[in-house]
């Protein structure tokens, strides 16, 4: 009886150093232990949005281990050198495992240099992980996305059956995943892992209305609203009532070719497209004939077009103003930082190139649209 008595009070003093561990683990903040099948040797590096190291590990034998604290649980970017590998994932003020299998990366290329992005990790400890996981499985993104990297490793002849498959399924995707999201925040309203999953699928739409990306906002409360995702949604949706009918257009100031500066509200007193386009972009660059056209018909009418260009390189950006010879006025958008989007057209709501937003004498918003038909119409109806 004695050593029954013994036993269990071994096990309860074992339950209870294991409590008090997770106490000081939640105290001190997280601590991920990182797996990388691939890469022996090398460093890993926590970024922020602007691309800022946040935080760091040397990586030996194919493992690293990263402390520190982050507060609200977020989903992280993860860069491993050498090679320009990236991974995301989220971290919590807990224990958390990252299991990264380098043979899972899907290959990008940009100047001839390799960017290969690890789309998913074996991810253990995080609840908001394992949310977002649930999320994946019971809407069908995780079979997708296995569709997405198939064609790769797939034998030719049935490349074509992957693709057509994948693409039945992705129709179906977003509804199922607008279900699923609804759904899950209608039950925790005040769940970090509910905006984000909202922040994630709405980044994923070709466009959204701002009615009903604010009855969602409405619905969030607690942590949620003290998210940065709840907080960059609600400047989505400012962005995005900013190009609604009606809506006097936020004025900006860009430079232009010269790089002396215009500012849009110099064109009031006429009827201005802004054409928001880039060098890199193929219907950007197809589209410049029908446009030049346009220009050409109702210029004397009292028409302007404003190209604003996403192009970071200035160099991109002129030879292809010397190439296309496009007689209205050129400007370059302005960025915050390395990774974040041009700063007018974030003001725009702009979420693909190209996207035009037609106002009228007095600066409001006629029409916004990235449909070059749509648009020439209106400018016909318009200016007729």
């Amino acid at each position: 009886m004695q050593k029954i008595s013994s036993t269990l009070t071994f096990f309860f003093c074992l339950f209870l150093m294991s409590q008090a561990n997770a106490q000081i683990t939640r105290e001190k903040g997280y601590l991920i232990n990182g797996t990388i099948i691939g890469i022996d040797t090398g460093v890993v590096r926590m970024v922020s949005n602007d691309s800022d190291v946040i935080d760091s590990a040397i990586i030996v034998k194919g493992k690293f281990v990263m402390r520190g604290k982050i507060g609200l649980p977020d989903r992280r970017s993860f860069l491993i050198a050498p090679g320009n590998w990236a991974f995301r994932g989220f971290v919590e003020d807990t224990v958390i495992s990252f299991g990264i299998d380098t043979s899972d990366a899907m290959h990008q290329y940009s100047g001839k240099k390799d960017y290969p992005m690890i789309w998913q990790i074996k991810e253990t400890g995080s609840k908001l992980s394992d949310i977002y996981t649930k999320y994946q499985n019971e809407t069908g993104q995780t079979y997708f996305l296995s569709l997405v990297k198939k064609p790769k490793t797939a034998h030719r002849d049935s490349i074509v059956n992957i693709e057509n498959k994948r693409d039945s399924i992705h129709e179906l995707l977003i509804a199922k995943e607008k279900e699923w999201v609804e759904s899950y925040i209608q039950q925790y309203p005040a769940s970090t892992a509910g905006i984000y999953i909202f922040y994630d699928f709405c980044n994923t739409l070709p466009d959204i209305s701002p009615t009903y990306l604010q009855s969602v906002l409405k619905q969030f409360s607690g942590l949620a609203k003290s998210s940065t995702y709840y907080e960059a949604l609600n400047k989505k949706l400012a962005n995005l009532e900013n190009k609604q009918v009606n809506s006097l257009a936020p004025d900006f100031t860009l430079l232009k070719k010269d790089k002396t500066r215009f500012k849009l509200s110099a064109t009031r007193g006429d009827f201005t497209m802004i054409d928001f386009w880039a060098s890199w972009c193929v219907p950007c660059r197809k589209g410049i004939p029908n446009w030049k056209k346009v220009y050409a018909k109702y210029h004397q009418k009292g028409f302007n077009i404003i190209s604003v260009s996403d192009d970071r390189n200035w160099d991109n950006w002129i030879r292809a103003l010397d190439k296309e010879k496009m007689p209205w006025l050129q400007v370059v958008d302005e960025y915050h930082s390395k990774s974040s989007a041009g700063r007018v057209g974030e003001l725009y709501g702009v979420r693909f190139l190209p996207f035009f937003v037609l106002l009228d004498k007095e600066g409001k918003v006629i029409l916004a649209s990235g449909d070059e038909g749509v648009m020439t119409k209106k400018i016909e109806e318009v200016l007729q």
